[in-house]
């Protein structure tokens, strides 16, 4: 399809050039900081290169950085590498910390990520300016011509003018009942004039916008483009009534059209992410849950009667039900199944208050998590209740179903977090649900979960400021562990 075709060139290139930078920058901060081509002792510098370098490599793959195509502007790459420095940075200081086979010290690590830093950024910019002085001493430009000038080749035309990394250079629109056109083009001549005015000016790519009913004509100009290594791209007729992004598949040579892209219907996708849930679920029932439970049933136990943990049906991936599990936060009621958790909810526990601030309520759930029922980050799985109510009224309300449902999700992190009651909020998080379905990728996931450990660890530290002596002792403590985290 048209704008997704991307450049291997473009692709190798972007791959070598960060990979360039980042061993020269590791080159350029050793020298600063030892005056020799290494700051590790000779028998360490190989390992860590080819461990920096196989990280980078794989945050790099499985995120969309290196899919530059002629409808994504280069410059936008820019503030995905510095985002995947953070990330690389994040993940080697944990490595260091937990293997300890490196002689280093923090100021030479600190160098060399500035180093990387400034060096990815330059790499990019000259790489911009390049491909800005071959665009304008016309290197690599493709004329184009618009076959139809509705609304849909309006816009194509727009699109083409307003980047100049399309490398296309608009040489006019041709439709043979202009006075209809609902946008008003600026008609170079008809269908047929098309014809005699590609041969006199090197068309290279003919963007056909023509109604389905022109299936003749566009078969006509198909052919005559072919004969004449003009390259033909036909914008689909069903762009008139669906304008979300679409994801063409084939089942044999037959198109078929799906409504959305979903990255985690991807074997490779699902393994990358189930393999995560296991590893961290795992982590945190054994070295945090062993203890925790303990300690919330006691405190819990201590407050009111009842059992420790609360479960509830909720609604999973396929809209199936699972039984989610949670810290008791409430007194016993009849309506805990019914009625959600609301602001200063008399049912509520002065625990079970503190515990549902920080939603350290949920953290059982990693035991669903672990069990395949939920993943570390998803849509938050609603009550039965809420899934048959909102699904009336919202529309694509269980598409967030999907996918597995999460501890936290894209929703959260960007405010739509807690009791949803109005379906005006509710809208605005199933809109971010569906977007994280069709964009998801392995950074987005880290990018949220970092986001999430640092919203939770800001608000431990303003709860342990509290003058409660008990909550502020909580809190700050988990506020600790959160950091060494």
């Amino acid at each position: 399809m048209a704008g997704n075709h991307y450049s291997n060139k473009v692709k190798i290139i972007l791959q070598a050039g960060d990979l360039l930078f980042l061993n020269l920058a590791f080159i350029v901060s050793s020298y600063i900081t030892t005056q020799s081509l290494s700051f590790l002792p000779k028998d360490q510098t190989f390992t860590f290169l080819i461990m920096i370098n196989f990280i980078w490599y794989v945050l790099a793959s499985y995120s969309d950085m290196y899919n530059i195509g002629i409808f994504i502007r280069i410059d936008r790459n820019i503030y995905k590498a510095l985002f995947i420095t953070t990330l690389h940075y994040a993940i080697v200081a944990l490595v260091l910390y937990l293997i300890d086979i490196f002689k280093y010290t923090t100021h030479t690590i600190f160098i060399f990520y500035v180093t990387v830093y400034y060096s990815i950024f330059a790499g990019k910019i000259l790489l911009l300016l390049s491909l800005k002085y071959l665009r304008r001493h016309k290197y690599y430009i493709r004329n184009v011509v618009i076959l139809g000038g509705g609304k849909i080749g309006d816009e194509i035309k727009s699109l083409i003018a307003s980047d100049y990394s399309f490398g296309y250079r608009y040489l006019g629109t041709f439709d043979d009942t202009p006075s209809s056109c609902q946008f008003k083009s600026a008609v170079t001549g008809s269908i047929n004039d098309f014809k005699t005015f590609a041969l006199e000016n090197k068309v290279d790519v003919a963007f056909i916008a023509l109604p389905e009913n022109a299936y003749s004509q566009i078969s006509e100009l198909m052919q005559f483009c072919d004969a004449n290594t003009i390259r033909a791209k036909i914008i689909p007729d069903f762009m008139r009534y669906i304008r979300s992004r679409i994801k063409l598949d084939y089942y044999g040579s037959i198109p078929i059209i799906l409504l959305r892209e979903e990255p985690l219907e991807s074997y490779r996708n699902r393994f990358l992410k189930r393999s995560f849930d296991i590893l961290f679920s795992l982590f945190v029932i054994v070295f945090i849950l062993s203890w925790l439970i303990p300690l919330m049933g006691l405190l819990i136990k201590m407050e009111s009667k009842g059992p420790i943990f609360f479960t509830q049906l909720r609604t999973g991936r396929n809209n199936k039900e699972f039984t989610l599990l949670k810290f008791r936060i409430m007194h016993e009621n009849v309506e805990a199944d019914n009625m959600q958790t609301r602001e200063n909810d008399p049912r509520l526990t002065r625990l079970g208050g503190f515990l549902r601030k920080m939603n350290i309520d949920e953290m059982p759930q990693f035991i669903n998590v672990l069990l395949g029922q939920m993943s570390v980050i998803g849509p938050r799985p609603h009550m039965l209740q809420e899934t048959e109510k909102y699904s009336k009224i919202i529309d694509n309300y269980l598409v967030r179903h999907f996918v597995k449902p999460g501890i936290t999700g894209w929703a959260q992190v960007n405010g739509f977090h807690g009791d949803v009651l109005c379906p005006k909020v509710m809208r605005g998080r199933v809109k971010c649900d569906i977007y994280y379905i069709e964009n998801w990728s392995v950074l987005m996931d880290m990018h949220i979960f970092f986001k999430t450990i640092y919203l939770k660890n800001k608000g431990l530290l303003e709860i342990s400021k509290l003058k409660d002596p008990v909550i502020g002792l909580i809190s700050g403590s988990l506020s600790k562990i959160v950091n060494k985290l």
